[in-house]
């Protein structure tokens, strides 16, 4: 049998689905207080060693997360860890992924967060920050707005978020350019590009959207050039990482009206301080990097988690799986 760690309130969830599997897992739940226990007994476990780990949101934000982190990266048995992230930059999952023999990721949060990105785009085209306004304030006055419906949206990074924007964008009626280096034709863009090509597309976008992980090539990459090459009315969003963005730069060119407003989930220092200039800039929206945090998000990962459950017992090829040496 395997020893197999996840959250409490996940296994509650999933248990109906783990039927048939009690011969080969033995289940260790923590719970938010980052207390262990076996499930099948309410017995408690002073130093888990788990061989298989579930890594998802009730785990990572719940108060006893450090000692989840410690338990699944200090395991000398961990054979597999399944991240319910898409990324594998953070401290903790680097941690675990050079623990584990084997490391998969989830991709069904990118729904969630091209909702995030379309949320964002009506409500800059259609005037919401104005209107908001307008009631405060009690005026009755009508404003002329845009329809995504023949925007021209630059998606730097397609993959699945980006896949998952574009399908939405297009099916009201916009066009989507996406920059990736496999090139071909992609679901959910009317054309794909080379990211070399670039500095050449961002003037024709009226919404820049970035979607690129954090690694030394992209450190900065939307710096003052970069938003100087927008159009002037253009909307520019960040649904990758914050160290993409020269922020400096992007506020001074929002001052310049090039582009006219930036969407950002993600900041450079998270939690983002009380005393940054973001917060108080007029032609900005901050989310706290909660873009993906649905209840569609959690099922998702449940059922990716589930299913690489059934191929790791069946031997098959698991989905996501991350190259060990990207941890190195």
């Amino acid at each position: 049998m395997k020893d197999c760690l996840i959250h409490a309130k996940t296994f509650a969830r999933i248990a109906p689905r783990l039927k048939g599997l009690e011969d080969k897992l033995n289940i260790i739940v923590m719970d938010d207080n980052g207390v262990f226990s076996k499930a099948s007994t309410g017995e408690t476990v002073t130093e888990p060693k788990p061989e298989i780990a579930f890594g998802n949101a009730e785990a990572f934000f719940c108060p006893g997360v450090r000692q989840f982190i410690l338990a699944v990266a200090g395991s000398s048995r961990l054979d597999w860890f399944q991240s319910a992230a898409a990324g594998i930059e953070n401290p903790g999952l680097v941690m675990i992924g050079k623990a584990a023999n084997t490391y998969t990721t989830n991709h069904t949060q990118s729904e969630a967060m091209a909702e995030w990105a379309l949320w964002q785009a009506l409500d800059y085209f259609r005037q919401g920050p104005k209107h908001r306004a307008q009631q405060e304030a009690g005026v009755w006055e009508k404003l002329d707005s845009r329809e995504i419906r023949g925007s021209n949206w630059l998606i730097v990074g397609f993959g699945s978020i980006g896949a998952s924007t574009g399908r939405r964008v297009m099916a009201l009626g916009g066009h989507v350019t996406g920059l990736r280096r496999s090139q071909g034709l992609a679901e959910g863009a009317d054309r794909i590009a080379h990211p070399d090509t670039l500095m050449a597309e961002l003037p024709q976008a009226d919404v820049v959207l970035l979607c690129v992980p954090h690694t030394p090539e992209t450190e900065g990459m939307a710096n003052a050039g970069f938003f100087a090459a927008m159009q002037p009315g253009a909307l520019f969003m960040n649904l990758g990482r914050g160290a993409l963005v020269d922020e400096a730069a992007l506020m001074a060119a929002l001052d310049g009206g090039r582009p006219a407003h930036a969407a950002l989930d993600v900041a450079s220092q998270e939690p983002l301080p009380a005393d940054h200039p973001l917060w108080a800039h007029p032609h900005v929206t901050l989310t706290p990097h909660d873009s993906p945090q649905t209840h569609g998000t959690l099922i998702g990962a449940d059922d990716t988690f589930i299913e690489n459950l059934r191929r790791y017992f069946s031997g098959e090829p698991m989905k996501h799986l991350v190259d060990k040496s990207l941890f190195a």
